[in-house]
């Protein structure tokens, strides 16, 4: 059986051991880049992915603030240096303008496109929160959290619409495993059983050392 869930919500930082804001960093965006926000994000030479899932060892750098640009080419419109965000800034512009030939129109609100992924660190000062699930499913339990877990090693997969999730079928430290449980979103409590949580509950975790690709 699949995952017990079609969609995943974003993976994003709830706290952060040391009581301050989240660590968040922006490096240039590798071309063809449609990701999502919340997912994880590694670093290949020099860029900004989504994570490939296979690389266990240093491969994740954080998780993602903003969407993919979609950039034609690699890091398209970064500043670098002293240099200033590169036109045209923004994902969508139309038109023409008079008497400027590489002019473009950009529409009111129209995000902008700086050519970098900004993304919170997986640097283990930084506490994310996930959705539990099971890529190879069986039953309600195999898709909830206990208490008992916490602690435990488990990996991340990705669901059909992109989103990732904590795998309960993904508890092979060293094989398969990223990041470590250190918590359970005390709201999916199951209401008056102390210790007892919903399906598909929400997750607390800090990515691995041997996982965190270092890229502060």
């Amino acid at each position: 059986m699949p995952a017990n869930l079609l969609y995943h919500g974003p993976i994003g930082t709830v706290q952060t051991t040391s009581g301050l804001t989240p660590l968040t960093v922006a490096t240039p965006e590798k071309a063809g880049q449609t990701f999502t926000y919340g997912v994880p994000i590694q670093i290949n030479a020099g860029y900004s992915q989504v994570w490939d899932g296979a690389t266990i060892t240093n491969g994740i750098a954080g998780f993602s603030l903003t969407s993919g640009l979609n950039l034609a080419t690699n890091g398209a419109g970064a500043p670098g240096g002293f240099s200033q965000i590169g036109a045209p800034g923004s994902i969508q512009t139309y038109g023409s303008v008079p008497n400027q030939p590489a002019g473009v129109n950009i529409a009111v609100g129209s995000p902008i496109s700086d050519g970098r992924t900004l993304f919170e660190s997986a640097i283990a000062l930084n506490i994310f929160e996930a959705v539990f699930d099971n890529s190879t499913g069986g039953s309600a339990a195999s898709y909830t959290p206990l208490q008992s877990q916490i602690g435990t090693q488990f990996g991340l997969t990705v669901d059909a619409n992109g989103q990732w999730y904590v795998d309960n079928a993904k508890t092979t430290p060293g094989t398969n495993t990223v990041v470590v449980m250190v918590g359970i979103n005390p709201i999916d409590q199951v209401p008056g059983v102390a210790g007892t949580y919903i399906v598909n509950a929400r997750v607390r975790f800090q990515v691995l050392a041997t996982a965190h690709q270092l890229y502060v």
